[in-house]
């Protein structure tokens, strides 16, 4: 069956999408790990990691914004119920990454972590140790609620891909699919 939305993304567009999407299941993994490792080296370098993933993950994410905004394909879109979903999952999706994002980089500005031996990113604030401890552990709940919420939502998009695909039969999943998939 061919319709308009069996229409393709450029290839950017795809690519961010999931460049994007790997990165926010690597981060999810790498912060939901960090404490199996040993205090001190290994534990270290695990959240560095996920600082250098997290940056990896803000500048794809803004690059994909960006994009979108000023120079990624834009599909028609039908006006239907179907249609007006997607577009507040999407909508959605953008807005928590961003807010995910954002408490990360605003947790390591409290936390100043060690990179790999290598130096601390700098301290934001005048904070007593207690007060930037206390803080940070809040910031951190919240990051990682709302990186939960991210794969939640996620799943929810790429099961609703997936019935577009497989039921409905209509060409959207092809349409974010790298070219010959």
């Amino acid at each position: 069956m061919t319709s308009l939305a069996a229409t393709r993304y450029d290839a950017r567009t795809i690519a961010l999408h999931w460049t994007v999407a790997l990165l926010v299941v690597a981060q999810w993994a790498s912060g939901h790990t960090i404490d199996w490792f040993a205090k001190g080296p290994p534990r270290v370098d695990a959240r560095a990691v996920h600082v250098v993933l997290g940056s990896l993950l803000a500048l794809a994410l803004a690059w994909r914004v960006v994009w979108r905004a000023s120079g990624g394909r834009r599909l028609a879109q039908a006006k239907t119920l179907d249609a007006l979903v997607s577009q507040a999952m999407h909508l959605t999706l953008y807005a928590v990454l961003i807010v995910v994002v954002g408490l990360g980089v605003f947790n390591e500005m409290l936390r100043g972590d060690d990179m790999f031996g290598f130096g601390h990113l700098p301290k934001w604030g005048t904070w007593d140790k207690d007060a930037r401890h206390l803080l940070s552990n809040r910031v951190t709940t919240w990051h990682g609620l709302g990186a939960t919420l991210i794969l939640i939502l996620a799943g929810l998009h790429a099961s609703a891909a997936l019935i577009h695909h497989y039921f409905l039969r209509d060409g959207v999943l092809k349409r974010m699919l790298p070219r010959g998939q």
